[in-house]
């Protein structure tokens, strides 16, 4: 499961005002030092957003367990915080789970919303060894105990899960509900408003509605969305519903890419290096496309790894083609993958290497790539890393030219298997 809001009690720890001065012996301090926990829990805070004080986030962790270990649910949470992004103190995924479940057995929603992200995902050692068994089950139980409650960021996390491409049509507009209470409330996360045009768009829930949904998408996007932003962008682009706008496009994408959305940065960095981009250009699109590579997009590690193989405004470099093209593959994508086994196939910025070769024709094959499932078929038919099998040679030629591949199809109809 894709938890998207698990930001918002990431970059807002909780901070609870001091009542009067501080005086210039530091009585807060003091206090702490003398083992008032809440005043360890302020002096935390203080510490860890530079106010008052120096930041200084290894003694805003300090103060936090200090509170926590005695109890107060916000340190826990902040003190789980600290080391679930290794601030100020080592970072350590399970200690973090236990101090947010610590935090959530005294009823601190926040808390409880962070063991749901991390119940998701599962922690594992550098090793691999499980340390949290990932559950999806206890994660939704999770999420849907707190919209109960009307805990925003888990309403919106159920939400998006059950807008899922391939969820039934009764999840998708039990998530309409669920957004149309939330955007009801008056201050909400504009993510619901981006969510409930998906809603309108596909008549989730609700009659089907494009005028709707842009006015909702646009909505969203003016409170700052990213991902509104890189949808609209994509209307703009392609004139889908809104008239088309190449220029209004661009600086939708600008607008998402500055906001960190990684496929705004990449279509961003396409729209930098169309045409025939200046050296200046298209030194800024390599930016950019590096920014969203940087965050796994896998559509920006393969145009990264083509244009090091092609030398497109770059000086080739085949081997450095190869590591984008095998992050991407490793990522699931199908034609990075198919580019990886055919530069395995042919030696060519790799080391030859005929099993690795087939391994990746047959990763990009199963993805229903047509050009790989003809690949796959050869490798087969000659025997080339893998045991020669005509049968399956057969089979997944008729795949490819099933698929529109018309290489395959010609060669069903002037060869004969048995031939071979």
């Amino acid at each position: 499961m894709k938890f998207k809001y698990a930001f918002i009690f990431l970059t807002a720890l909780f901070l609870a005002p001091l009542c009067g001065q501080e005086e210039p012996e530091d009585k807060l301090r003091a206090e702490a030092q003398n083992g008032n926990l809440e005043s360890c829990f302020f002096l935390g805070n203080e510490y860890f957003y530079g106010e008052n004080r120096k930041q200084n986030f290894t003694l805003a962790a300090h103060w936090f367990r200090k509170a926590a270990e005695g109890g107060i649910p916000e340190a826990q949470f902040n003190y789980a915080h600290c080391l679930e992004t290794g601030r100020g103190t080592e970072k350590d995924l399970f200690s973090a789970y236990q101090w947010y479940r610590k935090a959530a057995d005294r009823k601190f929603k926040p808390a409880l919303y962070s063991c749901s992200r991390l119940l998701a995902t599962g922690i594992f050692s550098k090793d691999g060894k499980v340390l949290l068994r990932p559950s999806q089950a206890g994660a939704l139980e999770i999420l849907e105990q707190l919209t109960a409650q009307e805990f925003e960021a888990a309403e919106l996390d159920l939400a998006a899960y059950l807008l899922r491409r391939d969820s039934p049509l009764a999840e998708k507009a039990r998530a309409f509900s669920i957004l149309t209470k939330v955007t009801a409330r008056g201050k909400y996360d504009p993510s619901a408003l981006r969510m409930l045009a998906d809603c309108y768009y596909g008549g989730f829930g609700c009659a089907s509605d494009p005028d709707r949904m842009i006015q909702l998408l646009s909505r969203a996007s003016q409170l700052g969305d990213a991902e509104a932003k890189a949808k609209l962008g994509f209307l703009y682009e392609y004139g889908r519903i809104v008239k088309g706008d190449k220029k209004k496009a661009a600086q939708l994408y600008k607008e998402a890419a500055l906001l960190g959305h990684p496929m705004g940065q990449f279509k961003y960095a396409e729209s930098l290096s169309g045409g025939k981009p200046s050296a200046e250009t298209m030194k800024e699109a390599m930016q950019w496309y590096q920014k969203s590579a940087d965050q796994h997009c896998v559509q920006a590690l393969f145009k990264l790894g083509l244009i090091y193989f092609e030398g497109i405004g770059q000086k080739a470099d085949k081997p450095l083609a190869a590591q984008y093209f095998f992050e991407a593959a490793r990522l699931g994508y199908p034609r990075a993958q198919y580019n990886l086994a055919t530069m395995f196939a042919e030696g060519n910025g790799l080391n030859k290497d005929l099993y690795a070769a087939f391994y990746w024709f047959m990763q990009a094959a199963q993805r229903q790539d047509p050009a790989a499932q003809r690949r796959v078929a050869v490798c087969y038919a000659e025997g080339t890393g893998v045991d020669k099998n005509l049968v399956k040679a057969q089979e997944w030629l008729m795949k490819a030219a099933q698929n529109g591949d018309v290489i395959a199809a010609r060669m069903l109809e002037t060869s004969r298997y048995t031939q071979w």
